[in-house]
């Protein structure tokens, strides 16, 4: 016995089947790392795997693996010229750590009171001793899972290149596969929507990656100028601290003025004071010429997110899925944005319904030459009797075929038996008019 859903039971299946699915995400979002890892490098690498296959006429995943090649030999050769210079500086930050401590115990030596508050020297070192114990304490505890956790990053390094590389080859079919779950009414609708979509990730994502490479090498540049100490890995912290909104360029100026606040040289003879108000004045007119330049021409204006919900969908990504949920926060609340604009535009749209008087083939070719400038409309197709004969039947299929493919909802109102077994041969829905009732055709005014 074949069980058929009516048209409320199918929503009402379908957004149970959204909720469960976005639930089983939620709690299964550690695992999900690689994946969403791979996606995001999919949608970096996509557009180029397909340009030079059109060009080229290789076949995909050749193109992917010279390009995992390639790529793995540049990493290869940054890790080489740059890990060693990192980790000196990180080394030697580690060894300033003491010194830096003591300067604050001094600092707050001869600043025992601020203003009417009387603060015990005694007890602020105490707090200064605690927070540098658990500091080292908490170094000390990380070592034991990173090393236990090896075993796992490298699992799912493996897994990541695996599923990246299929997304990179195989991402059209896969999306052909989601598209061809849809009734056919809907696959327009669907491809502007993925359309949408994909131009704004993709924008969004391959714009953050120039917009990293930008400010770190602007960043390098003026910390090298300055003679800040650690001017490499601040650099570098300092471009992919760009992938947080609002709060990592901040963050980035905020930890390179206090590196210069405790170092032990200084430039053209200046303070630590006065380096680091340079420091800072340098961070804050880099964040002005990206705010004014580099974001309005590499990334645009994408996001079109409030900055109030940035914030908001920073805190809720940070809490459901730590740092990759921080970085991927604002992207995914701009799909969602585009998904609500879509429907909300869908709700409000009216109805258009045209009604077109078809007696014979070039009404029927003429009406369906409109059908592009009849998007998500209805249109009835009243057929006179003799329109239409057996031989058209591949002309009412391909009619069909487009008011599917223009997401048209298309009916037939007919007496004539042949024209109303053509359309529901074509898959049209078809209502015939007994030949004992009258009928008068006349056009509907437009």
């Amino acid at each position: 016995m074949e069980v058929t859903l009516s048209p409320r039971a199918r929503i009402v299946v379908a957004w149970a089947a959204v909720l469960i699915g976005g639930f089983i995400l939620i709690e299964s979002a550690h695992a999900l790392r690689p994946f969403i890892w791979a996606i995001i490098t999919a949608y970096i690498f996509h557009p180029l795997v397909s340009m030079i296959h059109r060009k080229t006429r290789l076949p995909k995943h050749v193109i992917a693996t010279w390009l995992y090649l390639l790529l793995g030999l540049i990493l290869t050769l940054i890790l080489i010229n740059v890990t060693p210079l990192i980790v000196s500086q990180v080394t030697d930050l580690q060894d300033q750590l003491p010194n830096a401590i003591e300067e604050v115990r001094r600092w707050l030596d001869q600043r025992s009171r601020f203003g009417r508050l009387d603060l015990e020297p005694g007890f602020l070192q105490q707090r200064v001793d605690q927070i540098a114990e658990d500091l080292a304490n908490t170094l000390s505890a990380a070592a034991v899972p990173i090393v236990l956790t090896t075993f796992t990053v490298a699992i799912e390094l493996l897994i990541f290149m695996i599923a990246s590389f299929y997304f990179i080859v195989h991402g059209d079919r896969f999306m052909a596969t989601i598209r061809d779950i849809l009734n056919r009414r809907y696959h327009y609708e669907f491809d502007r929507l993925m359309h949408d979509i994909n131009a704004t990730l993709g924008a969004y994502i391959r714009g953050q990656l120039v917009l990293v490479l930008i400010m770190s090498t602007a960043s390098f540049v003026a910390l090298t100028i300055l003679n800040v100490d650690y001017a490499l890995s601040l650099a570098i912290a300092t471009g992919f601290l760009e992938l947080i909104p609002l709060i990592g360029p901040w963050s980035a100026g905020t930890v390179a003025v206090l590196i210069t606040l405790f170092q032990d040289t200084t430039p053209f003879g200046w303070s630590n004071l006065t380096l680091a108000m340079v420091v800072g004045l340098t961070y804050f007119a880099l964040r002005q010429l990206e705010d004014a330049f580099i974001i309005p021409l590499v990334i645009g204006r994408i996001v079109h997110l409030h900055p109030l919900l940035v914030i908001f969908v920073l805190v809720i990504g940070t809490s459901l899925g730590g740092v990759l949920g921080l970085i991927l926060a604002v992207p995914v609340a701009t799909v969602a944005k585009i998904i609500a604009s879509f429907f909300f535009a869908k709700l409000r749209a009216r109805e258009v319904r045209r009604i077109e008087v078809i007696r014979g083939r070039e009404s029927l070719v003429e009406i369906s030459n409109e059908f592009p400038n009849l998007v998500n409309s209805t249109v009835v197709l009243l057929i006179e009797p003799g329109a239409l004969g057996w031989d058209d039947l591949g002309l009412v299929q391909r009619v069909a075929d487009s008011g599917l493919d223009h997401a048209i909802a298309l009916s037939v109102v007919t007496p004539d038996g042949i024209a109303g077994a053509l359309a529901t041969a074509a898959g049209l829905h078809t209502s015939t008019v007994p030949m004992s009732v009258p009928v008068t055709m006349r056009a509907a005014p437009l």
